[in-house]
């Protein structure tokens, strides 16, 4: 038999992820927190354009300075401008990037399945649940980060649990380059640390040969993961462009947290974070381990890890639905958990549909959902930012007229970056109407050499309160380009 026919129902969901998204592969970024994935291809653009040194990522909005600051580290962007560097600069090739992070992520979970339901097919249903979480299904396109670091993730995981059966110190290495780039690429994605220990103290592994293993793998993770963000932090304060948050923030009030909590619940984990066809195959997987493995500390040290997790994460989590990707191998885990067992108990009924159990319907709805439930946001109508930006030929022309100057002002967008990314312009942020006209006096001394704006009458009133002269210099459709004189 050869791999694959040995490995079919993988490479038929590997086809199914390809298919449900290739409708929307020629889409610049767009749609629900465009500006993140925004951030993250501004920097890599820069590497194209500026510098390809790893050790200095730059942004747009660099207040008259070279830019650099200290986001996480930066993997994803960089394999970008790697991209950028032997196929030429595109608006889409991070789709295509993108993608090909998640295949590995699915193989990835599958296998990783297949290391704690090793007979039968639950860990493929583990991989098509996953291809259903509208989370993973919208993400596995955007330029995110997360998703490189899942991808990291995941195969170091499997490695340890190699190292763990073989013994062999080679796979231990592996296993910690894996989740060193996973870590240092976004620190939370070391949580399967958790689930180690669990097999460890389950298995009472301590011997000599594995501690030296564990520390292997510890060292490298962890130390890569504090050296980056480290170095993150000095970057971050050579310019003192705070862009990239590094701490951890709380919701201030008992009633926020429980408002947080109940929209996360009602809303964010049936329609998004888990969705709805999942919803019984999820939860009814989190009842029979907890019913059969209760004793089995993988099972208490992962949910304590989400625990730990939510509570520490909730201010992000309120509207950041890309912070759930850590946990969709958990999610397509329990999933697969809950058709071992219903394919157990069936095995007495009768009750099938094309042999197929009702159980194994409802994930077959879950990639379904998904692709209703996100594709609005490939909408060129709606793009979640000007609609010119999603136009080429509209996009070019004005990313040309920036060229005109070095250093701009740029809004009214809160975002403080997608402006900046679609304009083609640097310089100084302008977030919104209510700033203060002072701000455009004072970036005016540090450098900029005017505005580049789609509110043009509310740009003429700050400089007339400043005592600043302008002149229109270009203009396309609604949007102006002024220069100072």
């Amino acid at each position: 038999m050869n791999f694959v026919q040995k490995h079919k129902w993988l490479w038929l969901i590997l086809i199914l992820q390809v298919a449900i998204h290739l409708p929307y592969m020629n889409r610049v970024a767009m749609g629900n927190h465009v500006w993140r994935q925004v951030n993250t291809l501004a920097v890599a653009k820069n590497y194209y354009e500026k510098d390809m040194n790893i050790l200095y990522p730059r942004i747009d909005k660099n207040y008259g300075t070279n830019g650099v600051t200290g986001p996480q580290f930066t993997s994803y962007d960089y394999s970008v401008a790697l991209i950028y560097k032997v196929f030429g600069f595109s608006e889409t090739a991070h789709r295509w990037f993108s993608l090909l992070l998640s295949l590995c992520a699915i193989a990835g979970t599958i296998a990783i399945i297949r290391l704690y339901l090793p007979r039968g097919g639950a860990p493929y249903w583990g991989g098509l649940a996953l291809i259903g979480i509208p989370e993973f299904y919208y993400y596995s396109i955007a330029a995110v980060p997360d998703l490189l670091a899942l991808a990291a993730m995941v195969w170091g995981w499997w490695w340890f649990y190699r190292f763990l059966n073989t013994q062999k110190l080679k796979y231990a290495w592996i296993s910690g380059l894996f989740l060193a780039l996973a870590g240092a690429t976004k620190l939370m994605f070391l949580v399967p640390g958790f689930i180690f220990l669990g097999e460890i103290i389950r298995r009472n592994a301590w011997n000599y040969l594995r501690i030296g293993g564990y520390a292997i793998v510890g060292t490298l993770a962890i130390g890569a993961s504090l050296a980056w963000y480290a170095w993150a932090k000095h970057l971050t304060d050579m310019n003192g462009i705070n862009e990239f948050v590094h701490a951890i923030r709380f919701k201030e009030s008992v009633l926020d947290i429980l408002t947080v909590l109940g929209k996360n619940l009602a809303i964010d984990t049936v329609e998004t974070w888990v969705g709805y066809p999942l919803i019984i195959p999820v939860f009814g997987g989190i009842y029979f381990l907890l019913k059969h493995r209760r004793q089995d500390w993988r099972v208490g040290l992962s949910l304590l890890s989400a625990v730990l997790y939510y509570v520490f994460m909730q201010h992000q989590l309120e509207h950041h639905g890309y912070y759930i990707v850590l946990f969709v191998p958990f999610i397509a885990l329990s999933a697969a958990y809950f058709v071992q067992v219903m394919q157990g108990r069936s095995k007495a009924s009768p009750e099938k549909f094309f042999g197929m159990s009702k159980w194994h319907i409802f994930i077959l709805l879950a990639p379904i959902w998904s692709l209703l439930r996100m594709s609005h946001n490939f909408n060129l109508d709606k793009p979640g930012m000007p609609v010119a930006f999603a136009q080429s030929e509209s996009r070019e022309r004005m990313q040309q007229l920036s060229k005109s100057q070095d250093l701009w002002i740029v809004g009214p967008d809160q975002s403080g970056c997608v402006y900046f990314y679609y304009l083609g312009a640097k310089g100084f942020p302008w977030y919104n109407l209510g700033d203060k006209p002072t701000e455009f006096s004072r970036f005016k001394a540090m450098g900029a050499k005017g505005i580049v704006t789609d509110s043009e009458k509310e740009a003429l009133d700050y400089c007339t309160n400043q005592h600043i002269g302008v002149e229109v210099l270009h203009r396309h459709q609604n949007w102006v380009w002024l220069r100072f004189i």
